[in-house]
């Protein structure tokens, strides 16, 4: 079985509070959890054979989805207790354990900080990587409190097309690797923790992370006292503490990164931070986040999807095709797949983050009449559809992608939340 960890966990909500299958999910999350090794949760499962562990975002999507499990199901956390059998269990340590020491242990594993090298590296696992990229990292910095990782060989968060073009020369290059800490990444954690922290020492035992030195309260206040001032983009000076200030180019956002080691790739508009405004209104101030959800509508907003990136960008290649045997490497074999076409999962993270930010600062009708104008170009897409689905992705405007899957799970169970959220305000 070749199984996606992250799409799974971003599609667990929607499909539970629409099909109301609390045993699938359950055996799901602790499925997951059973392959827990170096902090991470597997993007590719494959059967457990050749798991990948090169993915660092799938373990946040997975502790979110958890701690949704919770609120949806209303069981008091106690899932928080059951045992979960490892298959990678760390050495000297017990082969079951209850699902709250699995939690624990990917936390203080990023606290601590790791490097690993990805086992079987090498053109067995990854035919396109170069070497550098089966290095992977995860930690947090100590001053801000911001997860982080990887680096420019390597692809961490869902945005992953590895160039594989020897005759463009894209070939283990990736289009957006986005290392250093991702806005979405930051936000998702920042909600686990305090949510984690919500629940209280009787069901989450583990209030302080790696031996007491750090509490997860502390932790998620450390993140929302820096997360204004390093990721808002409020004018063309930039964020409050802002280490490029030359190459702000789009005010009124957040940050897609901080500290990438390309530099500009912190700088352009993509819609990641969407995560973080649906999933941690409370994280920023209202207001801006009324703007940045603005931002979003005006420049990356489509028919169906969102822009992966903003049309003015430089890189910004809206039309996808894998089998582009062209010597450009910005598109040669699909390269651009997350640098422009436009997804429509990120668009349920939107409507949701519209609903609830709108409300906060007094917009409730305004947000009300942009979710209702979204979903109706979905349900006419869903009742033209020979497949009564929605489609992974589209080209630029809308334009059908002949590339992409016409019916995409995520893209179905994110609009699926934001209806659920919409009919029950």
């Amino acid at each position: 079985m070749r199984s996606w960890g992250r799409d799974t966990f971003i599609s667990l909500r929607g499909s539970l509070l629409v099909t109301g299958r609390h045993r699938e999910a359950r055996d799901m999350l602790l499925g997951y959890a059973a392959t827990l090794r170096h902090g991470l949760i597997p993007n590719l499962l494959d059967g457990g054979k050749n798991a990948r562990y090169n993915c660092r975002d799938a373990v946040w999507w997975w502790l979110r989805a958890i701690l949704d499990y919770v609120d949806i199901t209303a069981d008091g956390g106690d899932i928080l207790a059951d045992t979960v059998v490892r298959m990678w269990p760390l050495e000297g340590k017990q082969e079951c354990q209850p699902l709250h020491q699995v939690v624990a242990e990917a936390l203080a594993v990023h606290v601590r900080g790791l490097t690993f090298r990805e086992r079987g590296a090498g053109p067995r696992i990854d035919e396109h990587m170069v070497d550098a990229g089966f290095t992977v990292q995860v930690g947090v910095d100590a001053e801000t409190g911001f997860v982080f990782g990887g680096n420019q060989w390597n692809c961490g968060t869902w945005m992953d097309k590895m160039g594989s073009s020897g005759h463009a020369g894209n070939k283990g290059v990736p289009s957006t690797p986005r290392d250093g800490s991702a806005v979405e990444l930051v936000g998702l954690s920042y909600s686990c923790l305090r949510d984690l922290a919500s629940l209280g020492p009787s069901v989450f035992p583990h209030q302080e992370v790696e031996g007491g030195l750090l509490s997860l309260t502390h932790w998620a206040d450390t993140i929302q006292a820096k997360f204004e001032r390093h990721f808002w983009v409020g004018s063309k000076q930039g964020a409050e503490v802002e280490p490029q200030p030359h190459l702000v180019n789009r005010t009124q956002m957040y940050k897609d990164s901080i500290g990438s080691s390309g530099a500009f790739p912190d700088y352009q508009l993509r819609p990641n931070y969407l995560v973080t405004l649906c999933v941690a209104p409370g994280l920023v101030p209202a207001p801006h986040a009324w703007a940045a959800l603005t931002t979003a509508h005006s420049l990356l907003l489509g028919p169906l999807g969102l822009a992966t990136l903003d049309p003015q960008d430089w890189a910004y290649r809206g039309d996808y095709d894998n089998g582009n045997c062209s010597g450009d490497p910005t598109v040669a074999a699909g390269a651009n797949y997350h640098q422009g076409p436009e997804w429509l999962w990120p668009v349920g993270f939107y409507l949701r983050a519209l609903l609830s930010v709108g409300k906060l600062v007094g917009q409730e009708e305004e947000a009300l009449d942009r979710v209702r104008q979204v979903l109706a170009r979905h349900y006419t897409h869903l009742s033209q559809s020979a497949w009564y689905g929605l489609p992974e992705l589209t080209n630029s405007g809308g334009a059908h992608c002949r590339d992409s899957n016409p019916v995409q799970c995520w893209s179905m169970a994110t609009l699926l939340d934001a209806l659920w959220d919409l009919q029950h305000l």
